[in-house]
């Protein structure tokens, strides 16, 4: 009997490439969310209230809006130029009041609105450093992990796949026999 011939796909070492790249994606993701992930588990959780909106257009000086009435007659529908920035308060424990910026702006209008539907201040969860209380992150806002989710998910997908590449291809496949025509 004559043995089934075998194929052995090689190229082990664009595949470790592969493996190495991946590596490099996961690890900037896990670098760029680094930060917010300490504050979420180590630092304190509270509920800061929005106390303004910055606008600002690069040329222009920033107005502050701390009225609602002031934030909606300040709406731009059309100049996506323009970027709002909500800014949030809150006390530590020591009694400290600490106001900051939320990192993420909004083109149109801000992300959140000075006022609820009750007309209290909009409030969202802030984690800060309690040694510097003025380093914070906001984890309900997506755009805090969405990227360096995304960068770890495909540094891990890249590490997978090539993972498998580089098994298969130092194990010899053995091909189908070829019917011949006789």
């Amino acid at each position: 009997m004559i043995p089934s011939p075998t194929y052995t796909p090689g190229f082990s070492r664009c595949k470790m490439l592969f493996i190495a790249g991946g590596i490099a994606l996961a690890t900037l993701g896990f670098i760029h969310i680094q930060e917010p992930l300490y504050l979420v588990l180590c630092g304190k959780h509270i509920q800061a209230e929005a106390c303004a909106v910055v606008k600002t257009k690069q040329g222009l000086p920033d107005k502050i809006l701390i009225h609602e009435r002031q934030v909606l007659s300040e709406f731009e529908p059309r100049d996506r130029s323009y970027l709002f920035w909500n800014e949030f308060r809150f006390q530590t424990d020591s009694g400290k009041t600490i106001q900051v910026r939320a990192p993420i702006a909004s083109r149109l209008k801000p992300l959140y609105p000075l006022t609820d539907a009750d007309g209290l201040p909009t409030t969202d969860l802030v984690c800060y450093n309690p040694r510097d209380p003025h380093r914070v992150t906001f984890p309900l806002i997506v755009s805090t992990w969405f990227a360096s989710g995304i960068l770890i998910g495909i540094g891990l997908l890249a590490m997978g796949v090539g993972t498998t590449l580089l098994y298969w291809s130092k194990v010899p496949i053995e091909l189908p026999p070829v019917p011949t025509g006789s």
